[in-house]
């Protein structure tokens, strides 16, 4: 199985996230979960429902964790030249249709955020995009409407600790 490409901060964040859930929120429900039991018949104790509950989401993420954990290649993007789109590459580019500029970092599947520009390696436009140099054009189409953009300026992108 080939493993999916993740960000030195990305692994860091879902692996904090992944340590907190096991040893802070999991055993804040357990034992929420026995201290509802005390109360009686746990059919109609919505406290203890609800901690199960709880308990049953924090699983199904811890799970989910451990898969990106332990199938992530993590990529230090320091390490890796920026001259050319990269993985970790913040790229400007030039919307050849608008002439509006947008900018966007190439990162991991599980990395993507829509909000900060992050986009995937995996992405239409992310694979176009690797390996291109500055002034060099991309062409990708999503629900056959086709974008032309042209790269405008390439360099690594400093992650913040989020």
């Amino acid at each position: 199985m080939k493993k999916d490409l993740i960000t030195i901060y990305g692994y860091k964040n879902f692996l904090d996230e992944f340590n907190h859930l096991l040893k802070v929120e999991k055993p804040f429900w357990v034992k929420e979960k026995e201290i509802a039991a005390q109360f009686g018949d746990r059919s109609e104790n919505a406290e203890y429902i609800s901690a199960k509950e709880q308990i049953r989401n924090i699983d199904k993420r811890l799970r989910f964790l451990d898969k990106i954990i332990q199938n992530s290649e993590v990529v230090n993007i320091d390490e890796i030249p920026h001259d050319r789109v990269n993985f970790g590459s913040k790229v400007t580019l030039v919307d050849l249709n608008t002439q509006v500029q947008k900018e966007f970092i190439i990162v991991g599947t599980y990395e993507t955020n829509p909000n900060k520009n992050q986009i995937s390696n995996k992405s239409p436009l992310g694979r176009e995009l690797m390996g291109k140099k500055v002034f060099q054009e991309v062409e990708f189409s999503i629900n056959e409407e086709i974008f032309e953009y042209e790269i405008i300026k390439i360099e690594k992108y400093n992650f913040k600790e989020e």
